[in-house]
């Protein structure tokens, strides 16, 4: 069996020599055509694009998180910074033997302060040991100058035991103390 052949003829149309059914055909084919490669080269670039967008606006907005993070540490640090600002100065200060008798005198007489050795402390510190010998009247004197010594410029430790020694009317007593200072390095750091 032999199945009929189905002929297509385009109807012609000529207007000034030019198949217009023709140009029409041709034309609306190039439409399609040029739809379809733009299609086909422009789709991953949009799809590359929205990728790219959605991947600027997580980093934007992690930017935006670690800043206000950034900004809350920065004002907790300038609040401990000024809220203990005595005790960074302190760690910054030079001991000064003159400064630590007149500290001294309302509590103890020094005799003698000997400085003994200098060491690093915990990688940041710097701790110096001076050896005191001092006359006292009363224990009570040598307590209270151990309470107040917090609120001397420096950072001062009295070191246990304390050699306390009967004379006359009066207490001789030996002990240590340990200046702790900021290495150099750590203070350029606080800086």
């Amino acid at each position: 069996m032999k199945l009929p052949s189905i002929k297509f003829k385009l109807p012609k149309l000529k207007i000034y020599g030019i198949d217009v059914i023709k140009n029409a055909l041709f034309f609306t084919f190039y439409i399609i055509l040029t739809l379809f490669i733009i299609a086909f080269i422009m789709a991953p670039s949009i799809k590359e694009f929205k990728s790219t967008k959605n991947a600027y606006f997580l980093s934007e907005q992690e930017f935006e998180n670690t800043k206000q993070t950034y900004q809350s540490i920065l004002e907790k640090l300038t609040k401990l910074q000024n809220q203990n600002q005595k005790i960074l100065n302190a760690f910054k200060r030079n001991f000064n033997k003159n400064n630590f008798k007149l500290f001294a005198k309302n509590y103890i007489n020094i005799i003698k302060i000997t400085k003994q050795n200098t060491t690093p402390y915990k990688d940041k510190f710097i701790k110096t040991s001076y050896m005191i010998t001092a006359q006292i009247k009363s224990p009570k004197n040598f307590y209270d100058f151990v309470d107040n010594i917090k609120n001397y410029k420096n950072i001062i430790r009295v070191y246990f035991p304390i050699d306390f020694e009967k004379s006359n009317k009066e207490i001789n007593l030996t002990f240590k103390i340990e200046h702790y200072k900021l290495t150099a390095k750590a203070e350029e750091k606080a800086h």
